[in-house]
């Protein structure tokens, strides 16, 4: 048993395996646990459904963070499944369907701006609303890339990454910025959804959303980069 912040809360985890401990190593506090979260072998196993074929001890790490994204609607809070990058003191979150390729164009933005820009998580931040303001959060849960740092930005900007031609960036149409942030989003069973959904509406109504069509080429991250962080 141990205790981590993150997203501005501390969690005591009730562990079976030192793996998650390990894991969390740089998120590790003495503070006070404002709620704990504990895993049963069949909500680990269950997890074997979509992840075939992974140990145990790397199964429990995702039934615990479930139940850490689960209790965190009550902070009005939700887990992405995007890379969030903090670029210029902006974060900047990307979305988009599995093997588009989210983490190519972070790698681009890196590439273009060097030391201006930083992963914060590679695969699945946190983001909350406090005080009306959208914050994101690094976590240890961040991909095979194990790309994370334990750090909070200020949400500014989502970019749904769309693979394309030619390099365009625009802003997302009023009506279809729910319909498209919604796909990325991690949704509680029961009335936690509820939460979620509040928080998300919150979260349209503070960031900006563009659409980035984009190739595999840097000037990908310009055209975004200038579009964005000029515009």
């Amino acid at each position: 048993m141990f205790n981590i912040k993150i997203a501005d809360i501390s969690v005591c985890i009730d562990n079976k395996y030192e793996y998650i401990r390990e894991m969390c190593r740089d998120y590790i506090t003495e503070e006070t646990p404002e709620f704990s979260v504990s895993v049963t072998d069949a909500e680990i196993l269950r997890e074997n459904d979509s992840n075939e074929g992974f140990p145990e001890y790397y199964l429990e790490t995702l039934a615990i963070y479930r139940k850490i994204a689960n209790k965190l609607s009550e902070y009005n809070g939700f887990l992405m499944h995007g890379v969030l990058m903090e670029a210029e003191n902006h974060g900047v979150l990307l979305c988009a369907e599995s093997g588009t390729g989210k983490s190519t164009h972070a790698a681009l933005w890196l590439e273009l701006l060097g030391q201006r820009c930083e992963i914060i998580n590679g695969d699945k931040p946190l983001v909350r609303v406090i005080d009306g303001v959208p914050f994101a959060y690094g976590t240890p849960w961040c991909g095979k890339e194990e790309i994370n740092k334990n750090a909070r930005v200020r949400l500014s900007d989502v970019c749904f990454i769309r693979r394309a031609k030619e390099n365009i960036t625009i802003p997302v149409e009023k009506g279809e910025i729910v319909q498209n942030f919604i796909q990325s989003i991690h949704i509680p069973d029961g009335t936690e959804a509820i939460f979620v959904l509040d928080s998300v509406d919150a979260v349209a109504r503070n960031v900006r959303f563009w659409n980035v069509f984009c190739n595999m080429d840097i000037t990908a991250a310009k055209t975004a980069y200038d579009t964005i962080m000029k515009g």
